[in-house]
């Protein structure tokens, strides 16, 4: 959590950067940043608005529907999360991050089947990668009930 002065700097940034969006309201880069800087103060509802905002003009950048599901998730909107860490996927499907963290997800919302198979593709791409492994191990776990289902909270803490 930022300290005081590091959330005057914070909140300083967002109103520079809206100034920007006045002169050009669909300027991906402001609106990305306004939402991770107010996913930085925990506010994840306007966080999630200027990603949806910044998804409107930027269809290339995977790190963006990434972030929007992160925050989504924050906001426990399952549908959104999904929706957001699919088109992650999609935008960079070679990605074993990406991957990784959409199977993460499948998984705390129960569709452990198709966790499985893109987790199992990530590691078609690198399988010493050890953050995968870790995934996979959990959703076998999951699936043969020798563990039980993590929560948000659990993938992030």
């Amino acid at each position: 959590s930022p300290n005081f002065f590091e959330k005057r700097k914070i909140k300083k940034s967002i109103d520079i950067f809206k100034k920007a969006l006045e002169i050009v309201p669909e300027h991906f880069p402001s609106l990305f940043f306004i939402g991770k800087l107010y996913q930085r103060l925990g506010k994840y509802e306007d966080s999630l608005s200027y990603f949806e905002k910044a998804l409107i003009y930027e269809h290339n950048n995977h790190t963006l529907p990434q972030e929007a599901s992160l925050v989504a998730m924050h906001l426990n909107n399952t549908e959104k999360a999904l929706e957001y860490s699919l088109e992650a996927v999609r935008r960079k499907p070679d990605n074993i991050g990406v991957l990784g963290n959409h199977s993460m997800n499948l998984l705390i919302f129960g569709k452990d089947e198709e966790a499985l198979l893109f987790i199992d593709k990530a590691l078609s791409i690198d399988p010493s990668d050890k953050i995968n492994i870790r995934i996979k191990k959990k959703i076998e776990d999951v699936i043969s009930r020798n563990a039980i289902r993590p929560t948000f909270k659990d993938s992030i803490g």
